[in-house]
């Protein structure tokens, strides 16, 4: 299991170290790869919260993703808009 959690930091540390290279610069994409990085670090915390919150034997899959977007829910929402703005500005630079 360490292995993935190796894995998990390796491709975030990428992702960070990426968005500071020139291309990515150029694309105006170092906002999206940084939330990207967030995105993948917080992922698997997410996954245990909303695991945990299904241990009582009424809980229900609405507590799983209860649990999984209160820790989620801000990197996804950071992540949705960086995205359309990034694609809202490209649009307009191409016209």
């Amino acid at each position: 299991m360490a292995i993935y959690g190796v894995l998990i930091l390796v491709v975030a540390i990428f992702l960070f170290w990426s968005a500071g290279l020139p291309n990515i610069k150029s694309e105006k994409l170092t906002f999206v790869m940084i939330s990207l990085g967030l995105n993948i670090i917080a992922t698997p915390l997410a996954f245990f919260i909303g695991g945990m919150a299904t241990a009582s034997p009424t809980s229900t899959m609405n507590d799983f993703w209860t649990g999984f977007l209160i820790v989620q829910g801000m990197p996804l929402l950071i992540l949705i808009i960086v995205i359309l703005k990034w694609i809202i500005i490209d649009r307009r630079k191409n016209k």
